[in-house]
């Protein structure tokens, strides 16, 4: 009796430069119905954020009736917040993902990502290894 093999895609991205620094930043798309299509974004894989965080001037870009799209309320930095589910695809996989939106532009950092991946309902989806500063691998079941 012979037994089917699942495909399983792994995907490998270099980590980026940024003014001297390895910044693990991957190619992801999200749905954007207001243009009625996926879009790409720069998503950070940040391992130490339990929550998936999307820009707040992306989602309204992408986003004309947010609230139908209401899934929770989170605490995010000591404050409740909405959640909104959305459509993510990395490779193969695509995934209803709930976001909290967030100005990613105030943050300080080197580079700002559109999309900070967060632990819950993104990384624990996947098999995620990042090796030194060099690559990450996703294994996509």
């Amino acid at each position: 009796m012979s037994k089917e093999r699942k495909n399983t895609d792994i995907l490998v991205f270099p980590f980026s430069e940024i003014f001297g620094n390895k910044v693990p930043l991957i190619d992801i798309f999200v749905e954007c119905p207001s243009i009625g299509s996926m879009v790409k974004m720069k998503g950070l894989i940040d391992t130490g954020s339990r929550y998936t965080l999307l820009d707040k001037e992306k989602a309204l870009y992408c986003f004309n009736d947010l609230d139908s799209r209401y899934h929770d309320l989170a605490v995010i930095n000591g404050a409740l917040t909405k959640r909104y589910l959305i459509k993510i695809k990395l490779g193969s996989s695509e995934l209803d993902v709930p976001v909290s939106l967030f100005s990613l532009q105030s943050l300080s950092l080197p580079v700002v990502p559109e999309i900070i991946l967060g632990r819950e309902d993104f990384l624990e989806k996947f098999i995620v290894t990042l090796y030194k500063s060099h690559f990450i691998t996703i294994y996509l079941d």
